[in-house]
């Protein structure tokens, strides 16, 4: 696999040193993308993965520093290096207050420049070496389902083709993607775009880009994301939002790899990876007409299938203490702990918001603790006693043939609790064997637990 090359994003108002910053580090075959405003520089930030990013600190409307603030708001670990032909002490003081590793004067030198950027990567989590390692451990978990989607990225990332990756929101589909396009030979940067934020007329300008005077207000032309990813990865999130007209558009690109800027008359040709992402049924948005079949066998030529967090098993206790250390180290509270009975509810919940649920909600309740030790009640969960249904021993065998009755009116919800609650009398609190009998699964015995 060709090794990685670390992606920068250059911001400086004067074209002419955009122009000389580029030269520069394309030269030492660092991947660039620039913006002349600070503006464009975040969009592009939350648009696309940067290891480093390099910005004036002067600059009209929105300044260095203030970019440098958002920049933080979105990415904590992002090495950014702050750039002046005005520099002072104070300014010094004050970047590096927000978060800046450095501070460079103007005019460059090609030497103080290449070695800022070295050293910078080079110390940074987010480094290409580690930005790969990343990719590849970051999407954590040994349950069984999530062994086989971790060997299945690994046969995909040897290939060029189209991934449909299927799976509730907050189940991590733009971190496999992340780790497809990082373990493939592809030369190109990962862009991503949530088809479903976008309104149609600004998506399609989005994928495509557009021309001069293509509409009102495009005074200068601009490249799609399509031309951005070329040689690279398009990750297509909530694909099955995207409206029928421009599904219409996308198959044409799919099939040939060309397609026109909005306004445009020259023809272009890009080269790549599609890999699109749903938690709608698009089977069934097929058959309502709102999904085009011969686009869902464009993007599905391979499927995975990401389980929700209730069905991981052990994997939920990995993670809550994955994002733990990771919160711990961002807000500077190494030493906070979850206790018995936090980690008891952490595992009976059943975390309809999946991975990205549970990793806010300890992240939240860490910097709002007051305290060093998380207990149920901070999280926002309800306590599951230690001995509420898990603990006892086992009935006689006899006792499987007591029958459970319910009056009239008692809600379904009310006999499955009842149901779920003495078949764990029965197993002495033996959650798979409870599931066994009932035949349901064995992460559903948990959510109910909490419900008891």
């Amino acid at each position: 696999m060709e090794a990685y090359r670390a992606n920068i994003l250059v911001i400086d108002d004067e074209e002419s040193n955009l122009l000389a910053m580029k030269k520069i580090l394309e030269q030492e075959a660092y991947q660039v993308v620039t913006a002349r405003q600070a503006a464009m520089a975040l969009t592009l930030f939350r648009r696309q993965a940067f290891d480093l990013v390099l910005t004036d600190l002067r600059m009209p409307g929105v300044s260095g520093l203030e970019l440098l603030r958002a920049i933080r708001k979105e990415n904590s670990s992002v090495p950014v290096v702050m750039l002046t032909a005005y520099g002072t002490v104070n300014d010094a003081v004050e970047a590096m207050k927000h978060g800046a590793v450095d501070f460079l004067s103007k005019p460059l030198r090609r030497e103080t420049i290449l070695k800022c950027v070295l050293d910078t990567l080079a110390k940074s989590a987010g480094g290409p070496q580690a930005r790969e390692q990343r990719a590849r451990t970051q999407f954590l978990g040994n349950c069984p389902t999530i062994s086989q989607v971790k060997k299945t990225i690994r046969m995909l990332a040897r290939t060029s083709a189209s991934v449909l990756v299927e799976g509730e929101s907050g189940t991590g589909k733009e971190i496999v993607a992340n780790a497809i396009h990082s373990e493939s030979a592809r030369q190109g940067r990962m862009v991503s775009v949530n088809c479903g934020a976008i309104p149609e007329t600004l998506l399609e300008s989005e994928l495509f880009g557009y021309e001069k005077g293509a509409f009102t207000g495009a005074v200068n032309p601009k490249p799609g994301l399509f031309e951005l990813a070329d040689k690279g990865t398009l990750f297509l999130d909530e694909i099955g939002e995207m409206s029928l007209s421009l599904q219409v558009k996308l198959l044409r690109v799919l099939q040939d790899g060309m397609f026109f800027r909005l306004g445009g008359t020259e023809q272009k040709k890009v080269d790549v990876r599609i890999i699109a992402a749903t938690n709608n049924d698009l089977k069934r948005r097929i058959l309502e007409s709102k999904f085009r079949e011969d686009l869902y066998y464009r993007l599905n030529v391979v499927s995975l299938q990401l389980p929700p967090l209730r069905e991981r098993g052990d994997d939920i206790q990995l993670l809550a203490d994955h994002f733990l250390d990771l919160a711990r180290e961002s807000h500077g509270k190494k030493g906070v702990t979850l206790s018995a009975e936090a980690r008891r509810a952490i595992e009976c919940y059943g975390w309809p918001g999946n991975v990205r649920e549970l990793r806010n909600s300890i992240e939240r309740t860490l910097v709002m603790l007051d305290g060093e030790v998380i207990r149920p009640a901070d999280l926002g969960l309800p306590e599951v006693p230690a001995d509420s249904a898990l603990a006892g021993s086992p009935k006689p065998l006899s006792a499987a043939t007591e029958d459970l009755r319910f009056p009239l009116g008692t809600s379904l919800h009310e006999i499955e609790l009842e149901a779920i609650r003495k078949t764990l009398e029965f197993t002495g609190g033996d959650k798979v064997k409870a599931a066994e009998i009932l035949g349901i699964n064995q992460r559903t015995i948990y959510r109910k637990l909490a419900e008891l």
